[in-house]
């Protein structure tokens, strides 16, 4: 794989400064006992689609994220671009589960990671724990 390291010193970087940009207010933490209402689930789709939009701005060329999206289970997934290389996935993994705590406070969250290639294949797992604020990351074997 192509050296990237001048991308990863530089990535984090412009998706805070995009997300830092675009930050509203976060919303008061929910009671996680309470039912989710429909309408909080519609605002928490804009929410998340608005910082998918955000993060694709970040990387406008797709040096490091070639597509994004959202799952069914609201994790993220990342179809990483074929010039990342194995051992700073990480890295970019925990860069963007940190603007996502910030986005979705109070919320679990997971990125997955992709290869480019068809079908994707799973390469890798970033989790973070809203009560912890416990970040991992778990390659595929």
């Amino acid at each position: 794989m192509v050296n990237c390291c001048p991308l990863f010193r530089t990535l984090p970087v412009v998706l805070a400064a995009a997300l830092v940009a675009c930050d509203v207010a976060p919303p008061a933490a929910p009671d996680r006992k309470m039912q989710t209402s429909t309408a909080d689930m519609g605002n928490l789709r804009e929410r998340q689609a608005a910082f998918l939009n955000r993060m694709r701005n970040a990387d406008p060329e797709q040096r490091a994220i070639d597509r994004a999206f959202l799952n069914e289970q609201n994790e993220l997934g990342l179809i990483l671009d074929r010039s990342v290389e194995m051992d700073k996935i990480s890295d970019l993994i925990r860069s963007i589960l940190t603007q996502m705590a910030r986005e979705f406070p109070d919320q679990d969250l997971t990125v997955l990671a992709y290869t480019p290639s068809e079908p994707p294949r799973k390469i890798g797992t970033g989790r973070f724990n809203a009560q912890t604020r416990d970040m991992t990351y778990t390659p595929e074997n």
